[in-house]
């Protein structure tokens, strides 16, 4: 017998229960747990989120292209207005600036958006500039749910701030800079009032960029020619740098000495022994007259003392000078009549014969009445007193090469401490090498004194002389003898204080580019003898960045016959030790790029700007990589200036 069960005997009252659930259930949960063909439906009913989701995702992402290239162009816009800005104002040049940078980067149009607005802002008192941006844009499916557009919004702010930072003109002040130049706009200026307006407008650009900062600004200057006025720095540094530090210093100066002369003329006849009067010719016999002679034996008598009638010397010939304490004295003779006659004579009789005798007496002191004559030499001159001079409290010193009771006082300009005469030279980890050896102590950036041979000595302007042959000169001053403005060492530095420096700046001199680098070298140097000054402390924990701006408006120069840091090239020749192979130019030339170098080395960056004048080779070589610039009139002088500040300060998005 075969049982059969139905669903409720198999499984119970509870399957019975269930089945009254499920038929509770919303339509939508039992369509989804059904098994059966479904798929459609559940296709249809999820078209609109999915619509939703991806719509939203696409409208979303032009959102962020536009948000982005809005936030792009808000920063190139307020970046470019910075670095417009105008000393500590906001002009609306700047703010045009600004604007054209950011429609550069802002095409109109850009994923449809409209309502675009850039606006710019300075507050007063920081050196920042702040902007907004904003544009509408349209969505696509988006809008399907009542989402038309967007409104996206950004904003921006630049900075210009500084770290510490040095910086160090070297200045051209040679006479050429007395020349006018265009000024760019029509007009002409002074080349060196463009450099006055320059190093403002400069000074001006780092006070903007450091305001509301702790940053330290300091400022040193070398204006240079064929000297550089160092003087008073190293006295105050240390008199013993000096020669003259000490009482007993002396130095060898190409210049001229005075002598007092005394003359006396007389006439003699031969076998006689009174002096007269010589008298004119021609003339009657002497009184009380001698013996006659020959015409030739005359001749002798009268150009030697002791003529004993033969070996005639040539007429004139002095006797041996006799010296006496601080006087010589120096007798010669001439033929002056035979028979009363005048030099050229003839006849073979024998005629009274008279000499003219000249005696001169030398003195090396003052001698009433006498006459000064200039003998042209190097003289030694003692250096204690002048040194001391250069201070005001210290009396000037008479000046050793006049006769007229005048003083001197030092100036402050120097002539180098030894060096070589060589061909070549290189800047080396050890230092610069003239021709391998570091025995040039001139090249010597850091090395403190510490023998007469590495001290400097004083430029003593009113000793100098030129001469052309042995008794005459040739040129004083006019350019023979140039000290420039003083140097200044780093330091911190007013307005009021740049303006006024820069205004006595004078013009004067050759362009002497080896001796305006090697000052600014030991004014910068970490390493060298103002290292107490380079390395002090700047009251916060930020580096130091440090500068050097060499500005010419000539190429080098280079002069055997003029006065400069090396002396009289033509008598002392210390830079060519007499050789013209290579030139002097050349070897000055050589010195240059190696103190290049070495500034370079010294984590110095080095710019140069050629100001109506060519950039040669040899500049574009001295300075730093992308460091060098040119200016044909002063409105590019002041560009170049300006771009150097803005490089120097930092800009930076703060926002």
């Amino acid at each position: 017998m075969t049982i059969r069960h139905t669903e409720d005997q198999r499984f119970g009252a509870s399957a019975r229960a269930d089945a009254a659930k499920a038929d509770a259930r919303p339509w939508l949960n039992r369509l989804l747990a059904s098994k059966r063909g479904n798929v459609l439906p559940i296709l249809a009913a999820s078209v609109l989120p999915m619509a939703a989701m991806i719509g939203g995702a696409v409208d979303m992402s032009r959102a962020y292209m536009v948000k982005s290239r809005l936030q792009h162009a808000c920063d190139a816009g307020v970046l470019a207005g910075r670095r417009a800005m105008a000393a500590s104002t906001y002009t609306d040049a700047a703010k045009a600036q600004a604007r054209d940078f950011f429609d550069v980067n802002y095409q109109p149009g850009y994923n449809d958006t409209t309502n675009v607005t850039f606006d710019t802002n300075n507050v007063s008192g920081t050196s920042q500039v702040t902007g907004t941006a904003s544009a509408v844009m349209p969505t696509t499916i988006m809008g399907m749910f009542g989402k038309k557009t967007l409104n996206i919004d950004v904003a921006c702010q630049a900075e210009l701030n500084l770290t510490n930072t040095d910086t160090t003109f070297v200045l051209d002040v040679t006479g050429s800079m007395l020349d006018s130049i265009p000024n760019g706009s029509g007009g002409s200026i002074v080349k060196i009032s463009a450099l006055r307006n320059s190093v403002m407008s400069f000074y001006d650009t780092l006070a903007n960029a450091s305001s509301g900062s702790n940053a330290r600004i300091r400022y040193s200057f070398v204006p240079y020619s064929t000297n550089v006025n160092v003087g008073e720095l190293l006295y105050d540094a240390n008199p013993q740098w000096l020669n003259g530090g000490n009482v007993a210093d002396t130095w060898t100066y190409q210049s001229r000495r005075p002598i007092w002369r005394t003359t006396t003329v007389d006439c003699q006849v031969y076998g006689g022994n009174q002096s007269f009067s010589c008298p004119n010719r021609s003339h009657s016999t002497i009184s009380g007259g001698g013996t006659n002679i020959s015409r030739q034996n005359c001749t002798s008598y009268g150009s030697n003392s002791s003529f004993t009638g033969f070996s005639p010397n040539p007429a004139g010939t002095p006797l041996p000078p006799v010296v006496s304490g601080t006087s010589t004295t120096t007798v010669s003779f001439v033929r002056y009549s035979w028979g009363g006659a005048a030099p050229g004579w003839s006849g073979s009789d024998s005629r009274q014969c008279v000499r003219q005798r000249t005696t001169q007496v030398d003195s090396t002191v003052p001698v009433s009445g006498a006459t000064v004559v200039w003998i042209y030499e190097q003289r030694s001159l003692a250096t204690h007193n002048f040194i001391r001079s250069i201070k005001s409290a210290n009396p000037a010193v008479t000046t050793p090469s006049e006769v007229d009771g005048s003083t001197s006082r030092w100036g402050g300009c120097i002539e180098e401490r030894d060096t070589i005469a060589a061909a070549n030279f290189a800047s080396t980890s050890s230092g610069i090498t003239a021709d391998g050896s570091l025995g040039a102590h001139d090249l010597n950036i850091d090395a403190v004194p510490n023998s007469m041979e590495t001290k400097w000595r004083p430029y003593w302007e009113e000793v100098y002389f030129f001469r052309d042959d042995a008794t005459s000169i040739k040129n004083k001053g006019g350019g023979y003898t140039a000290c420039p403005s003083k140097a200044t060492l780093l330091s911190t530095m007013t307005r009021d204080q740049v303006q006024t420096y820069v205004n006595n700046l004078v013009a004067v001199g050759g362009t002497y580019h080896d001796v305006g680098l090697l000052w600014g070298a030991r004014l910068a140097s970490p390493q060298g003898i103002f290292q107490s000054t380079v390395n002090a402390n700047p009251g916060n924990p930020g580096s130091v960045s440090r500068h050097m701006i060499f500005m010419t408006d000539g190429q080098l120069t280079s002069y055997d016959f003029v006065a400069s840091m090396y002396g009289v090239e033509m008598y002392d020749r210390r830079v060519t030790g007499g050789s013209t192979d290579p030139t002097q130019l050349e070897r000055q030339r050589r010195r240059y790029l190696a103190i290049c170098e070495a500034i370079k080395s010294k984590g110095i960056r080095l710019w140069v700007i050629a100001f109506g004048t060519t950039l040669t080779t040899d500049m574009t070589t001295c300075s730093s990589s992308g460091s060098s610039f040119t200016a044909s009139n002063s409105s590019q002088l002041n560009s170049a200036f300006q771009n150097i500040a803005k490089q120097i300060s930092e800009l930076r998005l703060t926002q």
